[in-house]
């Protein structure tokens, strides 16, 4: 399966295990920053590629995303449907790669599937099992 996105921050190709959250996630409510951790799902999002419809919340989420990329707790890039200016600041200071614009379509795969992510070319692949 193949998905066309816009890279915001990051270059390169990434590839890793997805976690999919279908709701906005709030960096400062719902994830634990130092452990890197999706408190409402108990996931892990270490070294994970994070697939969000969008965030919401406040000026606070991008020293929670900070959080994560100072413990070595941060995804390894985020996929998001639309990503506001918080989400966007918030990855551009911890240094996560983001792409967004992506079809909705992609909240429909599933969590633990293998994602390869195109910076470069603002691609996504993704084998499901």
């Amino acid at each position: 399966m193949k998905f066309k996105g816009e890279t915001v921050f990051g270059n390169g190709i990434v590839s890793g295990e997805l976690v999919v959250y279908r709701e906005p996630l709030s960096f400062l409510g719902d994830v634990d920053g130092r452990n890197g951790v999706i408190r409402t799902i108990s996931a892990s999002i270490v070294g994970k590629v994070l697939v969000i419809p969008s965030s919401r919340g406040s000026t606070v989420g991008p020293y929670v995303m900070y959080q994560l990329s100072k413990y070595g707790k941060a995804p390894l890039v985020i996929l998001s449907v639309k990503a506001d200016t918080m989400l966007i600041i918030g990855a551009v200071m911890a240094q996560i790669p983001i792409m967004t614009n992506l079809p909705r379509d992609i909240l429909n795969l599933s969590s633990g599937a293998i994602a390869r992510v195109d910076l470069d070319r603002g691609e996504v692949y993704v084998n499901e099992p």
